[in-house]
């Protein structure tokens, strides 16, 4: 986010503040996604969370990366670019995937 934020224009200390601002928000959802928590099913909240995450990844990470794809296409190192884009994408897959096979073997204290 503080990067795109900075390639939109931002001076650093705005990216930093619109940045804070919007981790601080998290503490929003934290509260509604207990209330709610208690009143709805638990997988209905984790997939609604699950497609907004995926909302913001389509519709704002991928024109970054394809924005930056193509600068390295000009200047000659467009396989590097795919491979770095690709080894994130499919480490985030794979950590998702081990997630949601292990879920019930999770314990937390």
């Amino acid at each position: 986010d503080f990067v795109i934020l900075l390639n939109a224009g931002m001076t650093i200390r705005q990216a930093l503040f619109f940045n804070f601002i919007s981790a601080c928000c998290c503490y929003v959802g934290l509260a509604f996604g207990i209330v709610a928590g208690s009143h709805f099913s638990a997988n209905w909240i984790f997939a609604l969370a699950g497609g907004m995450f995926l909302y913001i990844a389509l519709a704002d990470m991928f024109p970054e990366m394809n924005e930056v794809s193509r600068e390295d296409e000009q200047n000659g190192s467009a396989f590097i670019t795919f491979a770095i884009q690709n080894a994130g994408l499919l480490t985030g897959f794979t950590i998702m995937v081990l997630l949601t096979m292990y879920s019930g073997q999770i314990q937390i204290g």
